[in-house]
This record gives structure tokens, C-alpha cells and sequence, in this order.
């Protein structure tokens, strides 16, 4: 996977996080696998990644998304980094980090 940057929309904090065609490059043979995130807090999360087998090539995450949104607080106009992690643990399965930046114009009071 590429270090990729993207703005949650709707579908992104209510159903599934979609990512950019062909970010997945290695993503090959199976149409699902779960894939680890490590946040800044160093909590690992798995979510189920899935590419449909026909149709649009772009991979959707779910499985513990759903929770990490949750616990995050995440809405729509924050905005989520991933980046390929290259001290990748290899006994717990390929990482990757995952960074959050709250957009100030969904979490502020009015």
C-alpha cells in the first residue's frame, strides 16, 4: 500500500471506508484479508479488507473500521493518513499506521 492521504465522507464514517483504486497493489488472489493498523496511540486494529471480484477495482475497509470510527470520534470532513509501516511486525501480521486530523470545522461549538 502507498501512504495515501483522504477526507472521510459519509459513506467513509457510516458504512465503509473506500479507498483509492489500485492502492492495494499487492492485494492479489483472495478478495478479502485483513489487514493491521496501529494508531498513534499504538493500539493495533484488523480490518477486513475486500475487493469486489467484479466490477470497481477500489478496496473497501470494514470489520473493526466501524469500532475505530466510534472510539476516534471520527465524522465526516476529518480526514485519516496511512501509511505503509516499514518496522512492520511480521509475527503479528503486516502494519500499517493509521493518523487522524480532526477537521475544526465539524467539532467546533457553537
Amino acid at each position: 500500500m502507498e501512504n495515501f492521504t483522504k477526507k472521510l465522507d459519509s459513506t467513509d464514517v457510516q458504512r465503509r471506508l473506500t479507498l483509492p483504486e489500485n492502492c492495494l497493489k499487492d492485494f492479489q488472489g483472495d478478495h478479502e484479508a485483513n489487514l493491521k493498523f496501529k494508531d498513534e496511540e499504538g493500539q493495533v486494529w484488523t480490518f477486513r479488507c475486500r475487493v469486489s471480484p467484479r466490477g470497481s477495482s477500489k478496496p473497501a475497509l470494514s470489520g473493526d473500521w466501524f469500532s475505530f470510527v466510534r472510539k476516534k470520534g471520527l465524522r465526516t470532513g476529518d480526514v485519516i493518513v496511512i501509511i505503509s509501516d516499514n518496522e512492520k511486525d511480521v509475527a503479528a501480521g503486516e502494519h500499517f499506521k493509521i493518523k487522524i486530523k480532526k477537521s475544526a470545522s465539524t467539532h467546533h461549538q457553537n
